[in-house]
């Protein structure tokens, strides 16, 4: 069961994640809006799926997509367009307000999930995730239902299948993909219900009071120690001060070893017999002689010496219970209950179950090599659906059919793409070859675009602020991931000139050289770089080539009238020397570079 309200029902402050989650939880129909400042994102959702995303942001729309990537599919435009907005909005914190209402249109369904999984796991912090985990770290995780309605990417999906049985810690700290994904694994799990934590273990009841019972142990113990001594003399027998001065200075009683132990007062026998001592001894005034009624017609029986000696020789407490001749408070404990009924079927489903739950992919559930026949796949499937058809079932306990009928729905996802040639074949490419999708190509196409143009814009900001060393290396981490891009190609060469122009020459030219390189291709583009042409201008500068440099500085203003740069720096050389001869102006080749600066 889920952990989360209805997005109506949770407070301003939420999470905008905590928001999306819960409407596709909860079935929601309706749109989620998010701002930030001047920027809007809308999500909208029908019966917990999400249909549509939209942005006022120019960077999120289709049509910039597809001139990043032309080659890419429709769907996947879309589906990158709702990644890289719900990123956003995860990265602004922005605030969020929900209007349910079914859409207004049909558009099309969106892995909305999956695509919010990607966003939290790249843009919230570990322990962030962590603090939405309402258990303690020694808290022990059970696995509750599909793991597949998580729909985890293929580097921790594999994750939250071993978590059964460990700790929130353990779980956390090691397995595959990232400690972000896996936090963010085991938050949605908890969330949708998926995942749970197993309850403490109640304290079992103290035991039923034991009735009374003899212990005659204690009782022997009582009788060697409480009995009656002979008296020595009339002194001993009438308490005079004498005896109490004879006692104070006696030796202390002999040690009790369990095998030989003599008492320090020994119980006397009838008069007449030999006592433990040996002589016969006289029995005091008054003495009887004890008589237990047997059990048996043998009339009374007579303790003799034999009692007195037995008695004497004892063994230790310990041994006596050993032979069970002492009874404890354990004789009273109730009897154990019966155990329950189980269904003759159920031993073979939970092994089947285990062993299929345990598989990593569908060749393992079917349990068939994934290079055999299809023959081979299709009796592996017809036996287990015969084991495990939820009819055979139908009078074990519910719990019993959940786990057939969940069990039985696995074997057959798994032959309905393993039964098909075509879908076996694709799933082999994905699973065993590890081949990617179209889309998962393009999606990751995408995001390495992201990366580089993360790099880039860092490099900017570093270049304007004088960081020249700094500036290239993320500059050319940019270039790195996404070579084509002409703009971060520009920079790149312009900070290889400047770090290297006194030291090594030659590494400077080449980077002069790519500068070149990039503004003979994008005379074929439809957007023009008027900063690769200010840069452009710049190295002439340096190089003394003042009129290759005010061409450049000309050029970047007629892409855009309102380059700074451009103006600047055509001011600097306006007040270095209006009076120069422009003879080499005259001179022209057939060359691009040529035509527009000269010769140097």
């Amino acid at each position: 069961m889920s952990s989360l309200v209805s997005p109506a029902q949770l407070a301003a402050d939420t999470p905008i994640d905590v928001a999306l989650l819960a409407a596709q939880i909860h079935g929601e129909s309706g749109s989620l809006v998010g701002a930030s400042g001047k920027r809007k994102w809308v999500f909208t959702f029908a019966d917990g799926v999400l249909v549509e995303t939209r942005s006022n942001l120019k960077s999120e729309h289709p049509d910039t997509i597809r001139a990043k990537k032309p080659g890419m599919s429709d769907s996947a435009v879309l589906r990158n367009c709702a990644l890289l907005r719900l990123r956003n909005v995860l990265k602004m914190d922005a605030g969020w307000t929900w209007s349910p209402g079914s859409a207004a249109k049909e558009p099309g369904e969106l892995p909305g999930m999956g695509l919010l999984f990607r966003a939290v796991a790249g843009q919230r912090d570990v322990a962030d995730l962590r603090a939405r985990v309402e258990a303690e770290d020694d808290a022990r995780l059970r696995v509750d239902g599909e793991l597949a309605v998580l729909q985890l990417p293929r580097s921790v999906a594999g994750a939250p299948a071993g978590w059964a049985g460990q700790t929130v810690s353990a779980a956390l700290a090691t397995g595959p993909g990232t400690e972000a994904e896996r936090a963010t694994a085991l938050w949605f799990g908890l969330a949708q219900g998926a995942l749970g934590i197993e309850a403490d273990t109640e304290p079992a009841p103290p035991p039923a009071p034991a009735a009374p019972t003899l212990d005659i142990a204690s009782l022997l113990d009582g009788l060697g120690d409480g009995a009656a001594a002979p008296a020595a003399d009339a002194s001993e027998a009438d308490g005079s001060p004498e005896a109490e001065e004879a006692g104070a200075g006696s030796a202390p009683p002999p040690p009790r070893d369990g095998k030989n132990w003599v008492p320090d007062k020994v119980l006397l026998p009838p008069e007449g017999t030999a006592g433990p001592g040996g002589p016969t001894v006289d029995t005091p005034d008054g003495f009887e002689a004890a008589q237990i009624e047997a059990l048996g017609d043998d009339g009374p029986v007579q303790l003799d010496a034999s009692f007195f000696e037995a008695l004497n020789q004892r063994p230790d407490r310990e041994t006596i219970r050993a032979r069970g001749s002492v009874h404890t408070s354990e004789d009273g404990a109730p009897p154990p209950e019966p155990e329950a009924e189980v269904h003759p079927l159920e031993r073979e489903l939970r092994a089947l179950a285990e062993r299929i739950a345990a598989a990593p992919d569908h060749f393992g559930v079917l349990d068939v090599p994934w290079d055999a026949g299809a023959e081979a796949f299709r009796k592996a499937h017809l036996q287990l659906a015969q084991k495990l058809h939820p009819d055979r079932f139908a009078d074990a306990t519910e719990e019993v059919q959940d786990l057939a009928t969940e069990t039985f729905d696995r074997v057959r996802a798994a032959f309905e793409v393993l039964g098909s040639d075509t879908a076996r074949g694709e799933y082999i490419d994905k699973v065993i070859h590890g081949k990617k999708t179209e889309d998962e190509l393009a999606m990751e196409q995408v995001e390495n675009y992201w990366a580089a143009e993360a790099d880039f814009k860092r490099g900017l900001a570093a270049f304007h602020a004088g960081r020249v060393r700094e500036a290239h290396e993320l500059f050319k981490s940019a270039v790195e991931r996404e070579d084509n891009e002409l703009e971060f190609r520009a920079y790149l060469g312009f900070t290889t000139f400047q770090l290297h122009k006194t030291s090594e020459p030659e590494t400077a030219e080449a980077g002069k050289e790519m500068l070149k390189e990039v503004l003979e291709k994008n005379k074929e583009q439809k957007r023009k770089l008027d900063a690769a042409w200010v840069l452009m201008g710049r190295i002439f500068r340096d190089q003394g080539n003042d009129k290759g440099a005010r061409r450049c500085f000309v050029q970047a203003l007629k892409i855009n009238t309102s380059n700074g740069d451009a103006q600047r720096e055509l001011r600097r050389l306006s007040g270095g020397g209006p009076g120069k001869k422009r003879g080499d102006e005259a001179k022209k080749s057939g060359g691009f570079f040529s035509r527009w600066f000269g010769k140097k």
